[in-house]
């Protein structure tokens, strides 16, 4: 039995890695191991870092070269239904099945009759799985045993393996994923769609949780997918000022940044939008900021754009003792007076990657589930969704700034 699926060939040392990628027919992943669970694919989502695979990046040029797999199917966003699994994952399955039974009715309801220890090889097992229940992974693969996973910091496993770019991901009709990295949502709790980049949700909950918002002043820097999920994730923690920086450039006008990503920073609770491509802006932004602040500076920064010129910008206007907190990748390196800008204000600067393992993903549901997921689909976020075939016009709306959230539809 055979599958699409979008791949992308592993770098070979000394030889060219090429932009783009392409569409191929593999074998349908299988159960082999006890732990496995296939997920039938209902859509995938294009994240920042499948445009840099796409475009060839150097920085993901090193990471792919470690691959497993040759090529490698892309994708690492993406929401489903569970096909199949083995012993171990079913008995892993019904122990989060029956733990959500203690908070929910209707899943209570569709265990009637059923115990934990004897679900997994009941014959209602796969219908109820299947047919109720959405699914998702933390496609961060961990290790389990190094120093970081055993401290419960597997975020920081130093022996990841992040299925999409290391392993085969999820720009395909199926994927296959370890029972420990499952995710399962009834269906009445979170829609599919939103789902399917509850990973890309998991990134800028991390960042904006690493800090208490409630009743703080915060900036974003950067006003890209990322930064729009953090001002909305920021407001519904309780954030009391949040507010947004950007650039326009030669193919992204300043008209165009207000007309769609300031615009949709508005609706999610930004306080004010600031163009720092803009002499006047960059100073508007200093003054207001400052002014709102009672002259005391923001508590903390969340960066979300990669550029070090944000870099600059918020050392002006974080407060002393405030937190500092990076989930934006820069390239190349800048110079820093840390006795000036971190030292003699106590700030606290938090490298952010990836998603805390469980701990963001509750935090996102818990989120997702009082508004937020309605108001994504409200405000059209999700801006296009093609068949998987289609995967160049998706990359290409994304180029032209013309997308929020794009899905790939098998």
């Amino acid at each position: 039995m055979k599958m699409k699926a979008i791949v992308k060939d592993k770098p070979a040392e000394g030889k060219e890695w090429t932009r783009g990628f392409r569409i191929m027919e593999k074998p349908i992943p299988k159960v082999e191991s006890s732990n496995d669970v296939v997920i039938k694919v209902f859509a995938g989502a294009v994240c920042g870092t499948d445009v840099g695979i796409y475009n060839a990046k150097d920085s993901l040029r090193v990471e792919m070269s470690r691959a497993l797999t040759n090529p490698v199917t892309v994708g690492h966003e993406f929401s489903g239904r569970v096909v199949d699994a083995g012993p171990k994952a079913r008995k892993h399955i019904a122990r989060m099945i029956f733990a959500k039974a203690k908070i929910n009715p209707d899943v209570r309801k569709l265990l009637r009759g059923e115990k934990e220890g004897s679900f997994p090889k009941s014959k209602k097992f796969f219908s109820i799985v299947n047919g109720h229940f959405h699914a998702s992974s933390e496609m961060h693969v961990t290790c389990g045993s190094c120093y970081q996973c055993r401290l419960g910091e597997k975020h920081v496993c130093r022996n990841t393996v992040i299925k999409g770019v290391h392993d085969d991901g999820a720009f395909a009709d199926f994927v296959k994923v370890p029972a420990d990295n499952l995710v399962l949502f009834h269906t009445k709790e979170i829609p599919l769609e939103i789902i399917a980049f509850m990973d890309a949700i998991g990134n800028a909950t991390h960042t904006v949780m690493s800090v208490d918002v409630k009743n703080r002043n915060v900036v974003v820097l950067g006003c890209g997918v990322q930064g729009l999920m953090a001002t909305a994730v920021a407001q519904y923690a309780g954030a009391k000022k949040i507010f947004v920086t950007d650039a326009s450039h030669d193919d992204f006008s300043h008209d165009k940044l207000e007309e769609r990503r300031f615009r949709m920073a508005r609706l999610y609770g930004a306080t004010d939008c600031f163009d720092m491509s803009l002499a006047e802006e960059r100073d508007r932004f200093h003054s207001v900021v400052m002014e709102q602040t009672d002259q005391s500076g923001v508590d903390a920064v969340f960066e979300m754009s990669g550029s070090y010129r944000a870099y600059q910008d918020a050392f002006k206007v974080i407060r002393m003792g405030g937190t500092f907190s990076l989930l934006g990748l820069p390239t190349g390196t800048m110079p820093v007076d840390f006795a000036r800008d971190v030292i003699f204000k106590g700030i606290t600067i938090k490298g952010i990657i990836g998603r805390r393992v469980f701990e963001t993903w509750e935090q996102m549901e818990k989120i997702l589930k009082s508004g937020l997921a309605k108001k994504f689909l409200k405000t059209g976020f999700i801006t296009h969704q093609f068949p998987l075939e289609r995967y160049e016009e998706a990359f290409e709306v994304i180029r032209r700034g013309d997308a929020f959230k794009v899905l790939l539809k098998p």
